[in-house]
């Protein structure tokens, strides 16, 4: 999830101790973005870029406050927008399967420095009800954003000094020499955040200390089964595998004797950011909260990957139940479009650069 590979199974691990929230926390003032002055105008598309196909571009997150999520995501986080379209979208509505009026604002986010593993925030007209909302730890769901900081402890200080809720203080994990820092800050619309730091490995982050994201991590029923939906579809390479099991992990997870942890992470292995955490409780029937994800939703819907061969990529898609939308002009531009969707429930849009 960072530079360095090892430190993968100690934030993987650390995750799973989460106890998913039961309602969406009272969120603190946040300071209004510079994006948002009087006369609101409009930031171009996307530019063209050369994306790394193994990476997803933007995860999606539905918010029902543009000017509270800005105000995290932009004015805290430090993240840059490079797209903003304030009104409605009817193309990318209609692929998404809403009335065309029914989005009426978005933003496209990165970190400074990154061009992938970024954020795209959309307001719908009338948003609703949280993914997220009482989910249990090992529901199958669109889980949580990672976000990599500098200097953990004055990041987290600075963040409750706002009125910012953490499940828990910072903890500290080491294994083989190695010290990870991380702690799960509560975000708007029942959306859990990860703050990670490892010392001795710094991650590329803003002038404000954070780095968003080098992965979301996604709860399957079936591990096995969506690599290889994502491998096919995508070609996505696994950068990290691991399982844990035993009395140990049966007894910190609460998981029923003879279950077991299956972690994977999917992505490029030479692009940090934008990855996929594929989390299994193994020996658990999870309830499937995939299908809460539809928009109008709020918390995270969706994936968006920028597509560099759309020819070959609706082939491979063919078998995959792949829907091509043809040329559609939408927040990312006027291009081809296409979506699938993962066997846990994952919706994934692509777009042709």
């Amino acid at each position: 999830m960072l530079r360095s590979m090892i430190r993968i199974p100690l934030v993987a691990l650390t995750l799973v101790l989460l106890n998913a929230c039961a309602s969406d926390p009272a969120m603190p003032p946040v300071p209004q973005s510079k994006a948002m002055g009087p006369d609101r105008q409009e930031i171009p598309p996307v530019p063209p870029v050369a994306p790394n196909p193994l990476a997803y571009a933007y995860v999606v997150i539905s918010v029902s406050d543009m000017e509270q999520a800005l105000g995290l995501w932009q004015a805290r986080f430090g993240m840059q927008v490079v797209a903003r379209r304030e009104g409605t979208d009817p193309g990318l509505a209609k692929i998404w399967g809403v009335p065309a009026g029914d989005i009426i604002d978005q933003a496209l986010l990165v970190t400074p420095g990154m061009q992938q593993g970024g954020v795209h925030l959309v307001r719908f007209r009338l948003p609703g009800p949280a993914v997220r909302e009482g989910a249990a730890s090992t529901d199958s769901v669109p889980k949580s954003v990672d976000i990599v900081v500098s200097q953990i402890a004055r990041r987290y200080d600075e963040l409750r000094a706002a009125g910012f809720e953490f499940r828990s203080p910072v903890g500290k994990l080491e294994t083989d020499g190695v010290v990870v820092y991380e702690v799960h800050m509560k975000g708007p619309d029942a959306l859990n955040l990860v703050l990670l730091e490892q010392p001795d490995k710094p991650g590329t982050v803003s002038a404000q200390g954070f780095g968003v994201a080098p992965q979301i991590i996604l709860t399957t029923p079936d591990n096995l089964r969506e690599k290889a939906f994502l491998q096919t579809l995508l070609g996505l390479e696994e950068t990290s595998y691991h399982r844990f099991a035993g009395p140990a992990i049966e007894k910190t997870v609460g998981l029923p004797k003879g279950a077991g942890l299956d972690i994977r992470i999917l992505g490029s292995k030479t692009y940090e950011y934008g990855r996929l955490e594929l989390v299994q409780y193994e020996g658990v029937k999870p309830i499937d909260l995939y299908p809460r994800t539809k928009p109008p939703a709020r918390g995270m819907l969706s994936v968006t990957y920028f597509v560099t061969d759309f020819d070959a990529m609706r082939t491979r898609g063919a078998a995959l139940g792949l829907v091509d939308h043809g040329r559609v002009a939408t927040v990312f531009g006027e291009t081809r479009m296409a979506s699938a969707v993962s066997p846990s429930g994952l919706r994934i849009d692509l777009v042709e650069r």
